[in-house]
């Protein structure tokens, strides 16, 4: 399956499998080159997630208080919270 096709968290228990490979004694050097391979794009595919979801967050957490912010020049009503 390809880094695109798997989520979050698919893509991090696959990364726990390949470390609990590694940390064994019986990888053959071959499979260990391939499993290195695997394991750095599944680390690229992760960050970029994180990085676009923080982005997501950032530009939720800015469109609210835009929202939230009182319009310039309003004062609100007598005995009204202000905003």
């Amino acid at each position: 399956m390809t880094t695109e096709e798997l989520g979050y968290a698919e893509a991090m228990a696959e990364l726990e499998g390949i470390l609990d490979e590694l940390e064994g004694d019986d990888l053959d050097v071959d499979v260990l080159a391939e499993r290195v391979r695997r394991a750095s794009e599944l680390l690229t595919a992760c960050r970029g997630r994180i990085a676009r979801a923080q982005a997501d967050v950032d530009r939720i957490v800015t469109d609210l208080e835009e929202f939230e912010a009182p319009e310039p020049g309003l004062e609100p009503e007598d005995g009204e919270e202000p905003a």
